[in-house]
């Protein structure tokens, strides 16, 4: 399984996920996808067939349910929540912790099984 973190992340989770084996990309480090708008984050995502790592469920939910009742692919979502996991500095380690525990136990899976995952 592929991951794609959005930006809202620390760029720092990118790189300890990446020596431990895993194929992960932090949004800041591509161009098109600095700022980007939701709708082309999740395009590039469904295109490079990556899961994306985002706490912004409001504005991706929509996107997502559509994906699942669709035909086409949809490799997945992970969602955090600020309340159960903020996004601090301090939190860094705890969330690459978590998000490495979630590909080792998915590494041969190209989708995440049921497509939508909380991080907790």
């Amino acid at each position: 399984m592929k991951l794609l973190v959005d930006e809202m992340y620390d760029p720092e989770i990118a790189e300890p996920l990446r020596a431990l084996g895993h194929d992960v990309v932090h949004a800041s480090e591509r161009a098109e996808l600095k700022s980007a708008g939701d709708e082309i984050v999740f395009s590039c995502a469904q295109t490079e067939q990556r899961v994306i790592f985002t706490n912004n469920v409001r504005d991706f939910m929509p996107t997502v349910n559509l994906a699942l009742q669709g035909d086409g692919a949809f490799h997945g979502i992970v969602f955090s929540n600020d309340k159960s996991l903020p996004r601090s500095k301090s939190n860094t380690g705890k969330i690459t912790a978590l998000l490495h525990a979630l590909l080792a136990q998915h590494a041969r899976d190209e989708t995440l099984p049921a497509g939508v995952h909380w991080l907790s």
